[in-house]
């Protein structure tokens, strides 16, 4: 199958240092040279040329993360897919974390034009050792008649497999004929930001000291879930792309400072 966007990314331990030791891209996918944080993470940002998404694209990134090694990735830019009349924008992601590794993804938000149609699976492949860090957020694109949600669909699936059995199963999937707005549903909110947070040292007590970390946040709706294995599901519901990115900050910052000891990422954007 020939791909719009296809990428391989490979981190490897050498030397008791974290490096980019393989890459493969082809079609739109680019990346940039890797840097290095403070604490020694590479750090590799992922481009797309091609300027959006567009009718009948397809997409494949797969990141595997070898033993003991740590990666961090980030997008370049917004993701924006604009109108499919004829065929939807597919994209298929793979992570595969080996023992002791970590992957940390923190993404741009995916905007949906009028008339888009965006269908994404994400599949996770770690051992019970690694860490899983992922950041998505979905935001309606400008639409001149001022609609707030111009597109047509937006489907996300996570699925997590830990020790090769599928651990995690997460289906977001937004279709505004559905009237997103209605209660129990977004609740009068535009954008939606869903974050994932899989370490061996998540806890009860740890969510709950987070809790009480984020009670300050009145300008947004959000939800908190342990998951199967040591991890939690944040989901986040706002009128602004700024306050889930603020929020993220935040948790992001604790995460470090309550399970690293250290400071958060330095992601450079």
């Amino acid at each position: 199958m020939t791909y719009t966007g296809y990428l391989e990314l490979e981190a490897s331990e050498r030397y008791g240092k974290s490096v980019v030791s393989d890459a493969y891209y082809n079609g739109v996918f680019k990346i940039s040279r890797p840097t290095y944080t403070e604490e020694g993470l590479p750090l590799v940002q992922l481009i797309h040329v091609g300027g959006g998404y567009v009718d009948g694209d397809t997409y494949f990134t797969q990141i595997n993360v070898k033993k003991n090694a740590k990666l961090a990735v980030t997008t370049q830019a917004s993701t924006k897919v604009y109108k499919t009349p004829n065929k939807q924008v597919e994209q298929k992601i793979v992570y595969k974390l080996d023992e002791q590794s970590e992957l940390h993804i923190k993404q741009d938000p995916l905007i949906a034009y009028r008339d888009a149609r965006f269908l994404q699976e994400t599949n996770v492949y770690m051992d019970k050792s690694a860490v899983f860090f992922l950041t998505d957020i979905v935001t309606p694109g400008w639409s001149k008649e001022g609609d707030l949600f111009p597109y047509t669909l937006v489907s996300s699936k996570v699925k997590v497999y830990q020790n090769h059995k599928l651990t995690v199963y997460d289906h977001l999937r937004l279709k505004p004929q559905d009237d997103v707005n209605k209660l129990f549903y977004l609740e009068g909110n535009t954008h939606i930001g869903s974050l994932f947070f899989i370490h061996p040292k998540v806890t009860d007590e740890w969510i709950e000291e987070l809790r009480e970390h984020l009670s300050s946040f009145d300008e947004v709706h959000y939800g908190v879930s342990l998951l199967a294995v040591p991890g939690c599901c944040f989901r986040i519901l706002a009128k602004r792309t700024s306050l889930i990115e603020k929020v993220f900050s935040v948790i992001e910052e604790f995460i470090h400072r309550t399970i690293d000891n250290q400071g958060a990422i330095a992601w450079r954007k």
